[in-house]
C-alpha cells in the first residue's frame, strides 16, 4: 500500500489508522488524549524532518554552485593581474604551488 506522505491530510489519515490498531487496548481510558498527543508530536517531528532537509538540500544547491564557479575559473585560466598580484605575495605564500596560490585567490573573491 503506498501512501503519499507529501500530503497532510492524508499522513494525518495514515497515522490515525495506525494508532488506531495500536490503542485498542487502552482505548476507553486514555486512547483520544493519547492518539491526540502523539499525533501532534509526530506531526511536529516530521515537519522539523521536512524543515532541515529543505536547509540541507539549500546549503547542497549551493556549495555545489561555489564548486562549478570555482571549477569554472579554475578551468579559464589566470588573468594578468593574478600574476601581478601573485609577484608581490610574501616568501610563506611564495612556496605555495601555482595551483595552491591560484585557490587561495579565488577563495578571497
Amino acid at each position: 500500500m503506498a501512501v503519499d506522505l507529501t500530503d497532510s491530510d492524508k499522513r494525518k489519515e495514515y497515522l490515525t489508522e495506525k494508532l488506531d490498531d495500536l490503542l485498542d487496548g487502552i482505548n476507553e481510558s486514555y486512547g483520544v488524549t493519547l492518539m491526540e498527543e502523539l499525533i501532534s508530536r509526530l506531526e511536529t517531528t516530521v515537519n522539523e524532518f521536512n524543515d532541515e532537509v529543505n536547509s540541507l538540500m539549500d546549503q547542497l544547491k549551493a556549495i555545489g554552485v561555489k564548486r562549478g564557479e570555482l571549477l569554472d575559473k579554475i578551468k579559464s585560466g589566470g588573468n594578468g593581474e593574478e600574476e601581478e598580484e601573485r609577484g608581490s605575495e610574501d616568501e610563506d605564500q611564495r612556496d605555495m604551488s601555482a595551483w595552491e596560490k591560484r585557490l587561495e585567490e579565488i577563495e578571497k573573491k
